[in-house]
């Protein structure tokens, strides 16, 4: 199967080790640069020691830089749940992809070949839907990757990560409400809740992937209650 989604082995990555836990997770990221190659140096890079299992290029083309057998060094500090080390536990795919500051969107075909290559991940390794994840949920102190411009609602068509649609009201959460917001996102998975700026920065993590718009603003009754709505969800385990 991963010779028919056409997965190159042009490029590979000497920045791994051995895997020592079960694959049950898929994070994603993007690459922060404007081409494959600055991408390519940067994960291939020995003294840098980043690297990641699958690299999608904007016109599709997905390389596989690391065997799925081997520990990529894609996540770094990293929680989720009582998960911790998710370099151990997941997948790493990079997107080539600008940066959230260039205000563009992803490529419609490198979209397509990701939503092919989790489909084929997911299956063949079980994973949840709430374990496809982006890079700032699991880091959200470090970490702003894939952005508030990645479309998770694409994802979600073909059943892959999560995304619930919720009624919009903007009024600002009281103390109880905002309190109850914070458990709702520890028991979704978010960690790192230990000062104000902290729990700033998980909130804006949870913005960027379930409500986009609120990115850098204070929690709203939104936020509450897309919180509450992905808790109720069946595919949340």
């Amino acid at each position: 199967m991963i010779c028919q989604l056409n997965i190159s082995d042009k490029f590979r990555s000497l920045n791994f080790d051995k895997r020592k836990k079960k694959i049950s997770f898929i994070i994603l990221h993007y690459t922060e640069t404007k081409t494959l190659e600055e991408a390519i140096s940067l994960l291939t890079d020995q003294e840098r020691k980043v690297s990641c299992h699958f690299i999608l290029d904007i016109n599709g083309k997905i390389f596989n830089l690391v065997d799925l057998e081997n520990r990529a060094w894609h996540a770094g500090e990293s929680k989720w749940k009582n998960f911790k080390d998710l370099n151990s536990h997941s997948i790493g795919i990079e997107i080539v992809y600008p940066g959230e500051k260039s205000d563009s969107m992803y490529a419609k075909k490198q979209i397509k070949s990701l939503i092919d290559l989790i489909t084929f991940l997911k299956k063949k390794y079980n994973i949840k839907n709430n374990r496809i994840l982006g890079h700032s949920d699991i880091a959200p102190l470090r970490k702003i990757d894939p952005g508030k411009f990645f479309p998770w609602e694409e994802l979600d068509k073909f059943s892959l990560g999560i995304w619930v649609k919720t009624k919009k009201d903007n009024t600002k959460l009281n103390k109880d409400e905002y309190l109850k917001f914070l458990i709702n996102l520890k028991k979704i998975g978010y960690g790192y809740f230990s000062n104000k700026i902290n729990k700033k920065k998980v909130i804006d993590s949870f913005h960027r992937h379930h409500l986009p718009s609120l990115t850098g603003c204070p929690p709203t009754k939104s936020s509450l209650f897309k919180s509450q709505d992905i808790l109720n969800l069946k595919k949340i385990d």
